[in-house]
């Protein structure tokens, strides 16, 4: 009998609390991360002691660097066999415009050229869109024979097509941006948020005698910081020439649209 009792004031009790009002915690709202994912912002590399993407929350694979002081807090540090692989290129491997953007500090190289970045062509010896540079062993020149594939075309600034070479690009911070507007046929590239004057073949793109229009990459397959595909065993063995990144970068940036002069210089006047 007194077992009843117990379990039937225990029911008055738990009947009674549920007509009052109860605490309730506060809802925790998970951000819909569509947006982001879906943003222009496709690729963003702040090397804070990680390889990682802060788009995706994904991490490379990191080999042989490290992490040092940077124009924002941490930055890569390359080395002679160093770079950082992603497995897939995802979004990267379907835009049509773009803009690259990125601080970069090295010194000079002797031989062969070093790259800076790679989005892989699986069935081709080059890749879809990368940026090397060549080697400088004049000790009186500060200048920069430096490289831009994307696509079909190539842009170099060697000084003997209209593109100078790049000046005072050793030993210091410098901000690059690349951008390409497939409305526009447009390519621009800027130093330290200031745009390049680029000869009219270069600025305008044509195939066929027609504007380039839309990009369509290749067989694209993941994303090398720091290196060529043959370093990540796309298109067999490097050849000796080719060689990894020895310098600093940061802030690393890949949209999948091409920015304004305005943007631009945005993220060079913010260090980002």
């Amino acid at each position: 009998m007194k077992r009843y009792l117990i379990l039937a004031a225990a029911f008055a009790v738990l009947s009674f609390s549920s007509c009052q009002d109860m605490y309730r915690p506060e809802m925790v709202i998970i951000p819909d991360d569509t947006a982001r994912l879906n943003g222009p912002l496709q690729l963003y590399l702040g090397f804070e002691d990680s390889p990682l993407d802060s788009i995706h929350f994904e991490e490379g694979i990191a080999q042989n660097i490290s992490y040092v002081d940077g124009v924002r807090g941490k930055a890569y540090q390359g080395s002679e066999n160093g770079q950082i692989q992603f497995a897939s290129a995802g979004k990267l491997a379907e835009i049509s415009s773009f803009t690259v953007a990125f601080w970069m500090n090295t010194e000079k190289h002797e031989g062969g050229a070093q790259s800076v970045f790679m989005l892989p062509n699986t069935e081709d010896f080059w890749g879809n869109l990368f940026v090397i540079i060549e080697g400088n062993g004049n000790p009186d020149d500060n200048s920069m024979q430096l490289k831009l594939k994307y696509g079909p075309n190539w842009v170099d600034f060697n000084g003997n097509n209209g593109l100078d070479r790049l000046p005072d690009m050793y030993g210091k911070w410098r901000h690059l941006a690349f951008t390409y507007d497939e409305e526009a046929s447009e390519l621009a590239i800027y130093l330290d948020g200031a745009p390049l004057s680029l000869p009219e073949a270069v600025a305008h793109p044509e195939v066929n005698g027609e504007p380039l229009g839309p990009l369509s990459f290749q067989n694209a397959s993941k994303f090398v910081i720091g290196a060529f595909q043959q370093h990540i065993g796309i298109q067999n063995a490097p050849d000796a020439w080719m060689l990894r990144y020895t310098g600093m970068l940061d802030e690393f940036r890949v949209y999948t649209r091409p920015l304004a002069a305005a943007e631009v210089k945005a993220l060079f006047d913010n260090k980002m």
